[in-house]
């Protein structure tokens, strides 16, 4: 009797022991998980002129500045491919990590089919002020669409939202907005996101309570059957961040074709992980996204 007690009381302590632990790492995981979200890359100013991609390339490449919430600034680069502004503008928005200047790589398969860029970073990032947050980034695509229509002067069948990652709930949102609000972009391009945060954070995070704690959901997949515009989507069969099946999910999800009759599209990268699409598939990645803008304008007439 007296060694079951003993071991009872082994058990007990390790038990409660356990348990502290646990609601510590509960208690951190809330207190830090905007830390772990945005791990942002951070630059005391980021001069579209220091980079031989957007001044050797691009007709025109200039630091723009935009008022998003709270007035707060946000900072990015236009980048006109032509000496005459283009038909088709892409709104670019990146990643949780780094920042504008670590997407050169896109802005070249932009530049190689002829259409310009707006890419923004979102607030505490880069050289932006302010904190990043879900509503904070929801702003700042707010704020970077008004930009491009009213100071820009670009019409909304003229602006193709694109995002990545993180970047691809921005989009999904910016997107489902503006489809409400009546207007209607050129379309609507994702690459390696979610169908939302919380599906993201489930999968990684299993052992936690996830759904009590997540602050910043990215609900994609109750944004996306908002969308009305064309959808192009990309995604790796061998993706460990945001499993393929969480793409999939966000797929079924999103209207079967636009308003403008676009039936929606998925193409998968087979061997291609989370970081690595354009690395492993940047002509592909070229072609499909030049023959959908080129069907899109064939659609929607200027």
């Amino acid at each position: 009797m007296p060694k079951l007690l003993h071991w009872r009381d082994r058990i007990m302590h390790f038990a409660k022991n356990f348990l502290l632990f646990y609601l510590a790492v509960i208690a951190l995981s809330i207190w830090f998980q905007r830390t772990l979200m945005y791990p942002a890359g951070r630059a005391v100013q980021l001069a579209a002129a220091e980079f031989p991609v957007t001044t050797g390339k691009f007709s025109k490449a200039v630091d723009v500045e935009i008022v998003s919430g709270d007035n707060e600034k946000i900072r990015g680069w236009f980048l006109q491919a032509e000496k005459n502004r283009g038909d088709r503008l892409v709104l670019f928005f990146h990643g949780n990590g780094s920042h504008r200047a670590r997407r050169l790589s896109w802005y070249e398969l932009f530049r190689s089919i002829n259409v310009d860029v707006l890419a923004i970073d979102y607030r505490g990032y880069a050289d932006s002020e302010g904190q990043p947050s879900e509503n904070a980034l929801t702003e700042d695509a707010a704020a970077t669409w008004k930009y491009a229509t009213q100071t820009l002067g670009y019409r909304p069948d003229q602006i193709v939202i694109a995002g990545e990652s993180l970047g691809g709930g921005v989009g999904v949102k910016l997107a489902s907005t503006v489809c409400q609000h009546g207007e209607q972009p050129a379309g609507l391009i994702l690459v390696s996101t979610f169908s939302s945060m919380l599906d993201t954070a489930r999968n990684r995070f299993w052992w936690l309570p996830v759904r009590f704690l997540l602050i910043d959901r990215y609900r994609s997949d109750l944004e996306i059957p908002y969308v009305t515009c064309p959808v192009l989507q990309f995604h790796g069969t061998t993706d460990s961040i945001v499993p393929l099946p969480l793409a999939q999910r966000l797929q079924e999800v999103t209207p079967a074709k636009s308003k403008s009759g676009v039936a929606k599209k998925l193409v998968l990268f087979r061997g291609t992980g989370h970081n690595d699409a354009m690395n492993r598939n940047g002509k592909e990645l070229q072609e499909e996204i030049h023959q959908w803008i080129q069907a899109g304008k064939s659609i929607v007439k200027p």
